[in-house]
């Protein structure tokens, strides 16, 4: 299948090795960062460590309860939005007011990259058996072969420092429907005991002209004129000249076994 690959946003930079290890710099120097205290109220520095995507770990200085934002700003490493920042602190990450820096800390930066990908995929197209007395019983013959449908999906791949994180289906959209193989499968002849020696085929010509699909506006159905109500008294459902003539001849046989001639009180006698 077809799939193409869109980035959702561009990833950020790494820094390259000689400049992130320029960070060594400043381990033994005091660093402060903009925005965190006055340049000339200067705290006692606390040491921390930084460690960007899949780079060698620095140590640096900078004044206590800072920001890791703060402090990554200052040292000139680029975090973008999809970035994430992590504070460890005795061997736990931290939240909240709690990843203000203090004395030993971690700071761990994850390069996060987003993809957006989409493909189209093949959606199964099915089989449609329907029986028929027109073919020898477990003879089946295919009359449609039909088609698999086409479905597009949508979705964000996730990597972390390069490596596959997560994969997030975010839209499926059909676009192309399914047409189901269409197959007749040949079955005995519907019996009915007591009815096969009358001569269903006269009542039929007599009632529609041997017409399964015949209507009466008076709302007279098929080969043996069924109402509706009638119809559906003996098991058939929707109207008689949806089912097949097989079928309806079916009905007709439970139809006379419960009733007689009755039904038909002008050509039953030919039964």
């Amino acid at each position: 299948m077809r799939a193409t690959t869109t980035p959702v946003q561009s990833a950020r930079s790494i820094r390259p090795r000689g400049a992130v290890a320029g960070l060594a710099a400043a381990a033994l120097a005091l660093a402060l960062v903009p925005g965190s205290a006055a340049a000339d109220e200067p705290r006692q520095a606390v040491a921390v460590r930084v460690k960007v995507a899949d780079q060698p770990p620095v140590d640096v200085a900078t004044v206590p309860r800072v920001w890791p934002g703060k402090l990554l700003e200052a040292q000139g490493v680029p975090v973008d939005g999809n970035d994430l920042v992590d504070v460890v602190r005795d061997g736990r990450e931290v939240s909240g007011k709690r990843k203000r820096l203090r004395q030993g800390d971690v700071v761990r930066v994850t390069d996060v990259v987003k993809e957006r990908r989409t493909k189209r995929t093949k959606v199964r197209r099915g089989t449609v058996e329907v029986p028929t007395t027109k073919l020898e019983p477990g003879k089946r013959k295919v009359v449609r072969e039909g088609r698999p449908g086409v479905r597009k999906v949508v979705a964000v791949k996730t990597l972390h420092n390069g490596e596959p994180a997560k994969y997030r289906v975010v839209k499926r959209k059909l676009v192309k429907d399914p047409r189901p193989r269409r197959v007749l499968v040949g079955r005995k002849p519907y019996a009915v005991a007591g009815t096969a020696g009358l001569n269903w085929g006269a009542l039929a010509d007599c009632e529609s002209g041997g017409n399964p699909r015949a209507v009466n506006p008076a709302g007279y159905y098929g080969l043996y004129q069924f109402d509706v109500s009638t119809w559906r008294s003996v098991g058939g459902s929707g109207l008689p000249t949806a089912a097949s003539a097989g079928e309806q001849t079916y009905r007709a046989k439970l139809l006379y076994k419960q009733r007689g001639r009755s039904p038909w009180p002008n050509c039953g006698r030919l039964l």
